[in-house]
């Protein structure tokens, strides 16, 4: 019986339960290690996760107003809000109100904030890389649908 197949089975009371075959146990520790490998990784750019995780959002999309990053960096908007400010602060960040809603902050990297994440990004990839080192690009986009699913289910409780 594959793990797969066993795991989806698995009640949380069955005395045959091995956390190996749970996969939100390689799910939280491959998050764990990874944030570890970053955060070692991105203070040679002085930049933490959190700082990154904002930037890479705000670098995607342009400019993204604070609500935006906190969903998509999965961060409490106050959390987020601190971020910016100490961004800006910083130098890597303006912000502004929205045109169409003046209650929106929005949040755009500076040409100091663009070239900082492009210095981080060519880190972050070596980090990518070396975590799917031997895995094809069709196994990355599988693993990818297949979080997505898992997300999306949880999403529906």
């Amino acid at each position: 019986m594959s793990a797969i197949k066993k795991t989806a089975d698995v009640k949380s009371a069955d005395a045959a339960f091995h956390r190996e075959e749970f996969p939100f146990y390689w799910i939280v520790n491959v998050y764990a290690r990874y944030t570890q490998v970053m955060e070692v990784t991105l203070k040679k750019v002085q930049l933490d996760v959190s700082r990154f995780r904002v930037m890479m959002i705000t670098h995607q999309y342009g400019k993204a107003s604070i609500s935006q990053i906190s969903e998509y960096a999965m961060a409490k908007m106050p959390t987020v809000t601190k971020i910016v400010g100490r961004l800006r602060d910083d130098g890597m960040v303006t912000t502004a109100s929205s045109e169409q809603d003046a209650r929106v902050t929005e949040v755009m990297l500076t040409p100091a904030g663009k070239a900082k994440i492009e210095e981080a990004h060519r880190l972050a990839q070596k980090v990518f890389e070396k975590g799917f080192k031997g895995m094809t690009p069709a196994q990355v986009e599988k693993m990818n649908l297949s979080l997505s699913k898992v997300l999306g289910n949880l999403n529906e409780l």
